[in-house]
């Protein structure tokens, strides 16, 4: 009851954030997209919409949070898809913990989304921080703080992509 309880708060807060970066431009920060996980099998995309003081996106890197498994980008057209593996973690050959998307030019201002889909584990944070490197022609932008909570997101300059994790 009380898990239930903490996880409907995390959506009211998503709710309340949401409404606020509606009043935000979309092209302020790299975010996801959907950004709620009702499910342990989920597939959200990283939306780009902005470039590096001008500079055309050349790259982007998502590390990958804890507890999530089978992990699954997606392809891009024009864009080269490499993953990072963890040496002796997971099954197989390794569990991956970084995605990338390189080799593309997205300018500045068009969007573009990089989609993701995973398996959500049981032990996996209420809220799955995704720290994100957006590599440009000239110089990067790292999105890659996480607040102290969800409702201070916008408080902090170059806040990471979130998903909150309400599958279990």
């Amino acid at each position: 009851m009380i898990k239930l309880m903490r996880r409907a708060g995390v959506v009211l807060v998503a709710a309340a954030m949401a409404v606020g970066v509606a009043a935000v431009p979309a092209s302020a920060h790299v975010v996801t997209t959907p950004n709620t996980a009702d499910s342990k099998f989920f597939h959200t995309a990283f939306r780009v919409g902005h470039g590096c003081d001008g500079s055309s996106t050349t790259a982007l890197r998502v590390r990958i949070p804890e507890g999530l498994h089978l992990v699954e980008p997606d392809p891009v057209p024009g864009w080269e898809v490499r993953v990072t593996r963890a040496v002796g973690k997971g099954v197989g050959f390794g569990q991956i913990v970084e995605v990338a998307w390189v080799g593309g030019s997205l300018p500045d201002h068009d969007v573009q989304l990089f989609g993701l889909g995973f398996r959500i584990d049981k032990k996996a944070p209420e809220v799955l921080w995704f720290p994100t490197v957006q590599e440009c022609e000239v110089g990067e932008a790292r999105w890659v703080e996480i607040p102290p909570s969800l409702a201070e997101w916008h408080n902090v300059p170059s806040p990471a992509p979130y998903v909150i994790n309400t599958a279990w």
